[in-house]
C-alpha cells in the first residue's frame, strides 16, 4: 500500500502544474545533468528523446510516467524522471522521485547530490546538509560539497566554519571563482575587510576570465566600497555587475543608492525603479525611493513608496520567519552566498 501510495502521489504532482512551490529558481552551481540522449533508457527516435531534446518537459514528465508504470521497479527511470523534474523547476516533485528510487535501490553520489540540490532549491538547507554530509564522507576530494555545506554555514551564521571550508576548496583550487566570493561574504561577515577585499578581487579577476560572467562579484566588492566610501570604483563595479546581468535586482538597488550619495537624485530613482521592477517582492528599493522623493519635496509619490516599502518588508518577514531551516530576516543589504 505505502508503494502505491508514493506512486499516486508521484502521478498527482506530475498533473499539478500550478503549484506555487514548483515554481523555484534552479539553485546556481547546479551540475548539469548527463545527456538525456545517451541514456540507455531513452530510445533513440522515440517520442521521449524528441520531448527531451525540444526541452518540452511536461511532454517528457509524462511519457517518463508512462514509461515508470510499465516498470514500476525501475530506479534509473525514476532517476531520470527527477532529473527531468530539476530541468523544469520542480524541485518536489525531483525529491520524491528520487526518494522512490532509493527505495528501490542505493543511490549513487550523482542522484544524491542531485537530491541535495532539489532540497536547496525548495529552501530546505536542514534536509540537504545531511545529504551532504554524508557525500562528502564518501568523496572527500570534491569540493562542491564543501562549497554547499558552506553555504549553509554562512546562511546560519556560523561564517568562521563557512570560510574554513572555503579557504580549504581555493586552498586545493584556486581557480574556484565561486568559492572565493563566497570566502569574501565570510571574512566581510567576521569584520576582516581588507582581507574580504583581496579575496573579492580574486573572484573578480577569475569571473572576468570566465565564459560566462556572475554579477555576484562585482556587487558584493561594489556594495563593500560603496559602505567604505569609496565611491568611484564601487560605482565602475557595479555598472560591471548590471552589465552582466540586467535584471539583478540587487545590483540596480546598490547603484541607486549609491547615485544618490553621489547627489544625482534623477540616475538614482531610474535604477531603484530597474531594482523594484526586476523584483518585485524586493522591499528595499521603494524605501531608497521614499528617501528621495521626500527630499524632492514629492510626498504623495513618497509615502506611496514607503507603503510598498512596509507591505513588502511585512510579507518578507512573515516568509523567511517561517522559512525551513530557519533563515533569517532582516539582513536586506546582505546578499546570500552564491
Amino acid at each position: 500500500m505505502a508503494d502505491w501510495g508514493l506512486k499516486i502521489a508521484l502521478l498527482v504532482l506530475v498533473l499539478c502544474t500550478a503549484a506555487s512551490a514548483q515554481q523555484q529558481p534552479p539553485v546556481s552551481d547546479e551540475p548539469p545533468p548527463a545527456p538525456f540522449g545517451a541514456s540507455a533508457l531513452v530510445e533513440k527516435g522515440s517520442d521521449l528523446e524528441k520531448a527531451l531534446h525540444a526541452r518540452n518537459w511536461e511532454r517528457a514528465e509524462h511519457l517518463l510516467v508512462q514509461k515508470i508504470e510499465a516498470e514500476p521497479k525501475s530506479a534509473e527511470l525514476l532517476k531520470l524522471l527527477a532529473r527531468v523534474f530539476l530541468e523544469d523547476r520542480r524541485p518536489l516533485n525531483a525529491a520524491i522521485a528520487i526518494k522512490k528510487a532509493e527505495a528501490i535501490a542505493p543511490l549513487d553520489n550523482q542522484t544524491r547530490y542531485e537530491l541535495a540540490i532539489a532540497y536547496l532549491a525548495m529552501n530546505h538547507g536542514d534536509w540537504a546538509r545531511p545529504e551532504l554530509e554524508r557525500l562528502a564522507q564518501a568523496d572527500a576530494a570534491n569540493p562542491l560539497y564543501q562549497y554547499w555545506l558552506g553555504r549553509l554555514d554562512y546562511d546560519a551564521g556560523q561564517y568562521g566554519s563557512a570560510a574554513k571550508r572555503f579557504e580549504g576548496i581555493v586552498e586545493a583550487d584556486d581557480t574556484f571563482m565561486k568559492a572565493f566570493d563566497n570566502l569574501g561574504l565570510c571574512y566581510e561577515a567576521l569584520n576582516q575587510p581588507e582581507q574580504a577585499i583581496a579575496t573579492y578581487r580574486k573572484a573578480i579577476a577569475l569571473n572576468r576570465q570566465s565564459k560566462t560572467h556572475s554579477f555576484w562579484p562585482p556587487l558584493n566588492l561594489g556594495t563593500l566600497l560603496r559602505k567604505r566610501g569609496e565611491l568611484v570604483e564601487a560605482e565602475t563595479l557595479l555598472r560591471e555587475a548590471v552589465r552582466y546581468d540586467a535584471s539583478a535586482a540587487k545590483a540596480h538597488y546598490q547603484l541607486g543608492v549609491l547615485l544618490e550619495q553621489q547627489d544625482h537624485p534623477s540616475e538614482a530613482v531610474i535604477a531603484l525603479k530597474h531594482a523594484a521592477a526586476s523584483d518585485p517582492t524586493y522591499a528595499d528599493p521603494h524605501y531608497a525611493l521614499a528617501r528621495i522623493y521626500r527630499r524632492q519635496g514629492k510626498i504623495d509619490e513618497a509615502t506611496q513608496a514607503l507603503a510598498t516599502f512596509q507591505r513588502l518588508h511585512d510579507a518578507k518577514r512573515e516568509t523567511t520567519t517561517s522559512a525551513p531551516g530557519g533563515t533569517k530576516a532582516g539582513a536586506a543589504e546582505a546578499p546570500p552566498p552564491r
